[in-house]
C-alpha cells in the first residue's frame, strides 16, 4: 500500500505541476501575444494535450482524496444502511467504468504505437504518447475502486429502510 500511496501522491504531484506549468504558459503567451507581437510556436497544442494528459494523472488521486463531484446531499439524506449500499453501488459502476476504460485505452494506444502514428500539427510527435497516460490512470482508478470496495464497511444483508 505505501507504494501505491506514493504512487498516487506522485500522480497528484505532477498533475498539479502540469496545470501550474500550462497555466504561467498560457498566461506568458498572452503577453507575448498582446505586448510582444508574438506568440510560442507550439505552445496551444502542448497546453491542450497537457490539460488531457493531466486530467488522467490526477483523476486517481483526487478519487483517493475523495474530491470526485458526487451529489452527496441525496446519498447524505439515506439511512445508514441504504447509504453504504448506494455508496458500495457507486464504487462497483465506478469500477466497471474503469476497467472498460482500461481494456480501450491498451487497446488504442497498443495499435498508435504499433501503427507508428503521428500527430501533425504545429509540433509533430508519437499520436501513442496522448493515450499512454490513460491505462496508467485506468489502473490505478480501477485499483481505487477495489480498496474503496474492500475497505468499505460491509452493508448488512438486508437494507434498513
Amino acid at each position: 500500500m505505501r507504494v501505491y500511496e506514493r504512487v498516487l501522491g506522485l500522480c497528484g504531484l505532477l498533475a498539479g505541476a502540469a496545470f501550474a506549468l500550462m497555466a504561467v504558459a498560457t498566461a506568458w503567451d498572452v503577453f507575448a501575444r498582446n505586448v510582444l507581437g508574438t506568440s510560442v510556436r507550439g505552445l496551444v497544442d502542448v497546453v491542450e494535450y497537457g490539460l488531457l494528459g493531466a486530467t488522467f494523472l490526477a483523476a486517481p488521486w483526487v478519487l483517493r482524496q475523495g474530491g470526485h463531484v458526487q451529489v452527496d446531499f441525496v446519498v447524505d439524506a439515506l439511512a445508514p444502511a441504504p447509504r453504504r449500499w448506494v455508496q458500495r453501488l457507486a464504487d462497483l459502476v465506478g469500477l466497471a467504468a474503469s476497467l472498460v476504460l482500461l481494456a480501450w485505452s491498451t487497446r488504442v494506444t497498443f495499435e498508435a504505437w504499433q501503427q507508428g502514428s503521428m500527430v501533425l500539427k504545429a509540433i509533430v510527435f508519437p499520436e501513442w504518447w496522448v493515450f499512454a497516460v490513460m491505462p496508467l490512470s485506468a489502473l490505478l482508478l480501477a485499483f481505487e475502486f477495489v480498496r474503496r470496495l474492500a475497505t468499505r464497511e460491509r452493508p448488512a444483508s438486508a437494507p434498513d429502510f
